[in-house]
């Protein structure tokens, strides 16, 4: 490889870097509104307006099944938006979450007295930090590998789903050709990102 392309390489590695993040950060922000107009919609019971039940609701006008939505509402109720941010950027579950929740402030995550902003530029500081703060933590026995395995896998295939989701909605939103273009070239990479990583 000669010195152009590798400056080509270089550079194109940091446009997508950077779409990444800034889809990251727009992802967790969406996640945690998307929670919040769940709860309000099922507190509210606007869905009875319609004639149906929270459980038809969720399927037919939300697109997603009632057990999901109430997960989604239990996490924002137990956690806060905080926990939606976090898990944007780390694909933190809730129990690991659980453990280290009294270290999240609205600052960030706190650690060794070093407060680290929620951002996807921190994701490696962030990442060391909860494992940091997690080792503090009694570990529970762990599951058999087969089971963690497809834990993780149906894990992997949720955050994915819930991050096509999110560009689906910034791609209806988007004004502009270039904005749709770029969030479809980023639907694209992702798809092939999980592809590989499945292989």
């Amino acid at each position: 490889m000669d010195n152009e392309q590798s400056i080509n390489t270089a550079l194109d590695l940091g446009t997508w870097l950077g779409r990444k993040q800034a889809f990251g950060a727009m992802a967790g922000r969406c996640s945690a509104a998307d929670a919040e107009c769940l709860r309000k919609m099922r507190e509210d019971k606007q869905y009875l307006a319609l004639g149906m039940n929270w459980e038809e609701f969720c399927k037919q006008k939300i697109g997603m099944t009632r057990p999901t939505a109430d997960r989604i509402i239990r996490n924002l109720d137990e956690f806060g938006p905080k926990y939606f941010e976090l898990a944007a950027v780390l694909r933190i579950a809730p129990e690991p979450y659980r453990q280290i929740a009294s270290a999240v402030t609205e600052g960030g995550v706190v650690c060794n007295g070093e407060t680290i902003e929620i951002s996807v530029e921190n994701a490696p500081r962030l990442a060391q930090a909860v494992e940091s703060l997690r080792g503090a933590v009694p570990a529970r026995e762990a599951a058999p590998p087969s089971q963690s395995l497809s834990t993780t896998l149906r894990r992997g295939r949720k955050a994915f789903g819930d991050a096509l989701e999110c560009y689906s909605r910034a791609l209806r939103e988007a004004e502009f050709d270039a904005e749709r273009d770029l969030i479809r070239r980023e639907m694209a990479n992702q798809r092939l990102l999980l592809e590989l990583k499945m292989r």
